[in-house]
């Protein structure tokens, strides 16, 4: 500490540098924020998956309610598996040896789903890890076109089919509903839309949160059902 400060002291704008906070400029207009979540998307999985998800979007007239499926619907393309996670380390381990000096000794805490246990909390038990998982890492974040097919070893878990079927249910629900915007539903359409965003979490986190939003996507079902133009087929 005595070091850091006779450093500060003797070169106060260096040091300035360094506690500067660095701010991020997110993007602003919706078309940007769809351009940036496209981008996301490539780099998650491909540009098949990029292709989806704007022709998803091409199906919204309205852009208030486009806005909110950009955000839903890309939260729930990108859930976080082994492969995104892989690739997330990776891509902060790059960024903190471009700031920092002698970070070879990167140590990781996951909670592989193979190794299974619980801690004291009825979590996934997280278990140390030393430098040798920046290997498995790169090997994982190579495999990540295996996402969603039969040949993916880690698709089978209650947590994935869980991902997977949120997907298709919040595609089947706005089949119809991207069509039947009006005054009367809009509000109820875009809660609907960005529902997903509250789905946050990994394993008995997101599992009670995802029951929570079933629960209030069946009451604005409910509240869609007694609107002025009414949406018969919706809920289907």
């Amino acid at each position: 500490a005595f070091e850091v400060g006779r450093w500060a002291a003797a070169y106060p704008e260096d040091a300035q540098k360094m506690i500067a906070s660095q701010v991020v400029a997110l993007p602003e207009k919706g078309a940007d924020k769809i351009a940036y979540r496209v981008d996301h998307l490539r780099a998650y999985q491909g540009n098949r998956l990029a292709k989806r998800y704007q022709k998803f979007l091409d199906k919204f007239e309205n852009e208030r309610l486009r806005d909110a499926v950009a955000l839903g619907y890309h939260k729930l393309l990108t859930y976080k598996d082994e492969y995104e996670v892989a690739r997330l380390h990776l891509t902060t381990v790059e960024k903190a040896k471009e700031t920092f000096d002698n970070v070879d000794q990167i140590r990781f805490h996951l909670a592989p789903p193979m190794l299974g246990g619980m801690d004291a909390n009825g979590r996934p038990k997280k278990r140390e890890f030393g430098p040798w998982m920046l290997r498995t890492f790169s090997i994982l974040s190579r495999l990540k076109a295996l996402r969603g097919t039969p040949f993916d070893p880690f698709g089978f878990t209650t947590e994935r089919r869980m991902e997977r079927g949120l997907i298709k249910q919040y595609e089947n629900d706005f089949k119809s509903l991207a069509s039947s915007v009006n005054s009367d539903n809009l509000d109820l359409l875009v809660e609907l839309a960005l529902l997903p965003l509250s789905i946050r979490g990994f394993g008995p986190v997101k599992q009670a949160n995802e029951e929570k939003a079933q629960k209030r996507r069946t009451e604005i079902f409910e509240g869609l059902k007694y609107s002025k133009s009414p949406l018969p087929h919706a809920a289907e």
